[in-house]
């Protein structure tokens, strides 16, 4: 270490002795302050381990061979380090995070389940809000050593800080609710003056470990960020009122115009952002896999209960997380795209992401794969036993480094309402070849030459490149035109596109808007080079100039690259739709990743009300692309939805429109199809009569055969061949349980005889589960009693219509009264209610019930420790340390126990996490799940409780949502639809779904056995 810097390091002063925050500071009344108090924190809390002194910390990582790691900054200068960048000067620009958790100045009114905060105010931008602890503080190396020799706190004060970069002479600061910038015309780093401009207001502040952060400079001329999964935004700018949105997602400010957009939605917990050489978009995740893609205007999986949904209810689909082979622990948060040109070519364009909670940096190959990437592991980059080892962001330095700031504590869980972070620790690393330590002489890309500018934009670091395009727009440099188009349009120019990017950046700063050299453009078109024909694409799409658009028509079917395909379609969405709608030809052609259709479906969706009439006038025109399997397979079914799930009179008519449109039947199927589904769950509304007579129509044609849709549409005599079908014996078991779940959705009662006459007979126990589901949606005492009286001889036998009966007996309370009596008589076993049964009858808050469940199932619904889960526990801990047995026996114990909710090795069911990617090789971790499953709730398997106004509730996993409603699905994989004029009530469960005392009954050979099969490498 730098012998300079570690001086400063022990000249400086820390923070007071006790940083943390108190309940009694923050609790805005005394029901928030007995949570803070009695809440237990899930997942990796705070424990008694040491810190490791900085020094002999370093000492502890194990890299790969060709690299070393360097210690550049370290507590007490850097503590709690959040964010940093670099300024044209090379200097680094570090927020430390030290206000975390609780803002300064407010109260928290209220929490939700997740422990999302709700403050007595939105607090002031600064100078004239409360001030807090964070701050941005600058290192720089002056005599190029390649150590750092000087730092300064540049601005403080700061109240939840997550993000600093510097551009355009201001200072640009996300501080949330705020997107703030401080003028710094000298460039000497420090503010002009305390008072900054406030660009953006509206961020999210209700969980400060999910706020907006990771300011990046698109090539664009725009700024880019990330936001969390779990706060939302509301979020105006001088020129852009209230966009709104909850959930993760990628954002976008252009700092000329004023302007504010979400760029992408999506992604596990978005704190990490990327943008790539070729301009493609990235972020890490909190999941298994190393992150997400982004198209411009695509959508992206999320946790839709716990995150809230899309902000298009009509995206009818998302992009998952890029796949991934290798480790799949959880969690490469922070993540880069190594660039820099100083570690060789065995990590050039890799992706290098560190996972925090592994205390280790992956390197992970990006692989194309369709339109997208998947990924694939190599050797990790360096892993150290310090548990204290939290990298929170990654990023590529001006000297080709890799750099991580390290949060560096023993906790890394936000989920506790108790501020005992370590908030006097912090570091930041480099990685850098072991040959020797890179060192950059000082420079000031703010002050170059034009021609040292233009020689910068063929430098092998990535940084260097995108910061002298930055510096040639910034300083509107258009003396650079000449040799700037020499090299965008010369054959094989590889740094073509950073030309682009300059001549683009110039405009704007000089005119205000994207690059205006229309002719120049067309031709451009058919450069060699797909990634600027990429761009070209996205500049039209941002100017949307007509005489323009109109020369990318053609290159919707003519081009070649997938890649620009979909950016032509990312591009359609924002075009108007004379132009945008021709261009869904580039939506047909293979793509394995799925994306291309999707684009296109966005596109086209974003004019199907807006631009109604432009919409019917291409599909009536370009009959060709109605015969395309892009149109028939994917955007036919979802177009016909999107009107009808709209509804109203003119979005029904063009539900009518699309069937008139064409005498292909198997078309209109699609059609057919996408209307049938929007009303899945309920009876059709009042149609036009031009729609109603093709409904019938086309019944009539089908021979009556698409029962489901006559019922729906109100036919006359669909009632009774649906009843005739129900009670067909020789019927289908797939058509007799699609019958009964429509004569369920639209409540016909007349179909509960035949129901319970299946239940009450000897039918296959497949065709009673689906039926038993249809079932339950009837509030009739015929049902309960149909199975309690036949429940040895029709029932019992199949183990999953077993809990199948007892669990939709369990959702409605009279129905749970009669289950629970015929329990108390001894007519059903208590020993065949699982855990999730018994706990579904609690929901009920009855006496009798409760009564019940205390008598038989006593300590059943126990979820902290107890007595008998710590004797259990030090049983199986004595039986493990004695040695493992055989990981196939183990196995069958896996399966018999855990399979149906977990996979494990490749096999097993969905319900919970795929188990294969934790520290399975730990035993306490597996006690602690197993033992207390409800401590720590990964992401997106938290239960759900659905209380229904027809008098059901039901609990499971959040399947689906969009706007017609929600998918619940149970601990058996059953699915449940719900419309949301249906539910009377929805909300999170504390409790996880996973049952307790899975190894009740296990002998110390089975335990063997099983532990062998869990923690088998």
């Amino acid at each position: 270490m730098n012998t300079r810097l570690f001086l400063l390091l022990l000249g400086s002063s820390a923070l007071a002795a006790d940083p943390n925050v108190k309940p009694d500071a923050v609790a805005g009344n005394e029901a928030v302050k007995k949570i803070m108090e009695t809440r237990a924190g899930r997942g990796v809390m705070r424990d008694d381990t040491p810190p490791t002194p900085p020094e002999e910390a370093l000492k502890k990582f194990k890299t790969r061979s060709d690299v070393a790691i360097d210690l550049m900054a370290a507590e007490p200068v850097v503590e709690q380090p959040l964010y940093a960048s670099w300024d044209s000067k090379g200097r680094m620009w570090v927020v430390q995070y030290r206000q975390y958790q609780f803002p300064a100045g407010l109260k928290i009114i209220s929490y939700d389940q997740h422990l999302r905060a709700k403050f007595d105010k939105v607090p002031l931008p600064p100078p004239r809000g409360e001030k807090g602890a964070d701050k941005i503080t600058v290192f720089e190396d002056t005599d190029g050593d390649g150590f750092f020799d000087k730092h300064e706190d540049v601005i403080t004060g700061l109240n939840i800080a997550s993000a600093a970069l510097h551009g355009m002479g201001r200072i640009w600061v996300l501080n949330p609710p705020y997107l703030l910038s401080y003028a710094d015309a000298d460039f000497d780093a420090k503010p002009d003056s305390d008072t900054p401009e406030v660009e953006l207001s509206g961020f999210g502040l209700e969980d400060t470990h999910s706020v907006a952060t990771n300011l990046q400079w698109g090539m664009d001329g725009w700024l880019y960020g990330a936001n969390g999964s779990t706060t939302t935004g509301n979020v105006s700018s001088a020129n852009t009122k209230n966009v709104k949105w909850e959930g993760q997602c990628i954002w976008r400010y252009h700092p000329i115009k004023k302007t504010f957009e979400i760029y992408a939605e999506g992604g596990g917990n978005t704190f990490s952002l990327d943008i790539d050489s070729k301009g493609r978009l990235f972020s890490g995740t909190n999941g298994a896999s190393r992150g997400m893609h982004y198209e411009q205007g695509s959508y992206g999986i999320k946790g839709w209960g716990k995150h809230g949904p899309l902000t298009n209810p009509y995206a009818f689909g998302w992009f998952e997380h890029m796949n991934h082979q290798g480790d799949n622990k959880r969690f490469p948060q922070a993540f880069t795209v190594y660039e820099g040109g100083l570690l060789g070519s065995a990590y050039e364009g890799k992706i290098i992401a560190p996972n925090a909670l592994q205390n280790l940096v992956y390197v992970s190959e990006r692989i194309p794969e369709g339109s997208t990437f998947r990924t694939k592991d190599e050797e990790n980059l360096l892993s150290t036993p310090d548990r204290w080892f939290r990298p929170v962001w990654a990023g590529v330095g001006p000297d080709g480094g890799f750099y991580m700031a390290d949060w560096y504590d023993t906790r890394l869980s936000h989920v506790s309402p108790i501020d005992d972070w370590h908030k006097t620790s912090g570091r930041i690393y480099r990685v850098r070849p072991a040959a020797g330590v890179p060192k950059l002489k000082p420079f000031d890309l703010s002050k170059a030459t034009p021609d040292e500018l233009l020689g910068y934009l063929s430098h092998p670091n990535e940084w260097f490149r995108k910061q002298a395009v930055l510096e040639i727009g910034w300083r509107e440099l258009d003396q650079l035109y000449p040799q700037l188009m020499k090299m965008l349009t010369e054959h094989n120019n590889p740094h073509a596109l950073e030309a682009l990017w300059s001549i683009d950046l110039i405009s704007q700063h000089k005119t205000g808007e994207p690059f205006q050299g229309d002719p120049i453009i067309y031709n451009l078109l058919e450069h060699q080079d797909a990634y600027v024909r990429r761009w070209i694409v996205k500049l039209i799409g941002e100017r949307r100039s007509s005489w323009v658009e109109g020369s990318l028509i053609p290159r919707a079917k003519s081009e070649t690259n997938i890649e620009v395909r979909a950016q032509i379609l990312a591009s359609a969405k924002k075009l108007k739709a004379s132009t945008a709608l021709p261009l869904l030809w580039a939506g047909d052609a293979e793509d394995i990743s799925g994306h291309l259709p999707l684009l296109a479906w966005w596109a086209l969706e974003s004019k199907a009300e807006k631009e109604r009439a432009a919409v019917f006038a291409f599909l009536k025109s370009d009959t060709a692309f109605l015969k395309t399997t892009l149109f028939r397979d994917h955007l036919a079914e979802k177009l016909a939805k999107r009107y009808a799930l709209a509804g109203g009179e003119e979005n029904l008519q063009s539900c009518a429109d699309l069937l008139a449109m064409t005498n292909d039947e198997a078309l209109r199927g699609k059609f057919i199809a996408g209307i049938a589904s929007a009303f899945e769950g309920a009876e059709m509304p009042k149609l036009p009569e031009a729609l109603t007579k093709a409904l019938n129509d086309y019944i009539a044609k089908q021979s009556g055969g698409d029962l489901t849709l006559a019922l729906r549409s109100g036919n006359a005599d669909a009632l009774k061949s649906a009843l005739k079908l129900l009670e067909d014996k020789k019927a289908s078991n797939t058509a007799r349980i699609a019958i009964a779940k429509t004569l369920a959705e639209l409540g016909k009662q007349e179909a509960v005889m035949p129901m319970v006459n299946i239940l009450k007979a000897t039918n296959p126990p497949g065709l009673k589960r689906g039926i038993l589901q249809a079932a339950a949606k009837f509030d009739d005492k015929r049902i309960p009693e149909a199975l309690l009286l036949g429940w040895e001889g029709q029932i019992a036998g199949d183990k999953a219509l077993r809990e199948d009966a007892l669990r939709v007996m369990a959702g409605r309370k009279e129905w749970a009264q009669i289950l629970v009596s015929f329990v108390n008589e001894w007519k059903i076993p208590a020993k065949q209610f699982t855990v999730d049964i018994v706990r579904q009858l609690s929901l009920h808050k009855d006496p009798e019930i409760d009564a019940a469940i205390d008598k038989h199932w006593k300590g059943l619904l126990a979820t902290g420790p107890t007595p008998e889960k710590k004797k259990e526990s030090e049983r199986i801990k004595a039986v493990v340390k004695t040695g493992l047995g055989d990981p196939a026996k183990g196995k069958i114990q896996f399966m018999g126990r855990c399979a149906i909710c977990h996979t494990l090795f490749g096999e097993g069911g969905k319900i919970g996490p795929d188990l294969t990617g934790y520290d399975r090789t730990n035993a306490d971790f597996w006690l602690d799940n197993l033992f207390m499953p409800s401590m720590e709730i990964r992401e997106g398997f938290g239960a759900y409780i659905v209380k229904t106004k027809g008098g059901q509730i039901l609990t499971g996993l959040m399947d689906a949502q969009d706007a017609s409603g929600i998918v619940l699905k149970d601990m058996a994989g059953n699915k449940t639809a719900f419309k949301q004029a249906d539910i009377e009530k929805l909300e999170a469960s504390p409790i996880s779904l996973m049952p307790e005392g899975l190894t009740t009954g296990m002998s110390d050979a089975d335990l063997k056995d099983f532990f062998a099969y869990l923690m088998k490498k």
